[in-house]
């Protein structure tokens, strides 16, 4: 999968519960900091970034709502990889 479709999808899934440019900023952010600069990203590359952004959203949304937000994040991610 690309890199762009992947923080894209990230976003889509975390803006309603902080907002477009907070999600965008921060995988973006996480994207830069764990070295994701290439034009595809890996499983493991993902699943690094999903780990950090989990930790974030920890912060805003307490602990069992971030969980549910990333694991609608991964389903995300599995049906683009599956339309491929």
């Amino acid at each position: 999968m690309t890199t762009t479709e992947a923080v894209d999808a990230m976003v889509k899934v975390m803006a309603p519960y902080i907002g477009d440019t907070m999600a965008r900023s921060a995988t973006e952010a996480h994207c830069q900091k764990l070295g994701i600069a290439g034009a595809t990203v890996s499983h493991e590359q993902v699943e690094a970034l999903l780990a950090k952004l989990g930790g974030g959203l920890n912060i805003f949304l307490g602990r069992d709502r971030s969980a549910s937000v990333i694991t609608e994040a991964r389903s995300a991610l599995a049906a683009l990889e599956g339309r491929r």
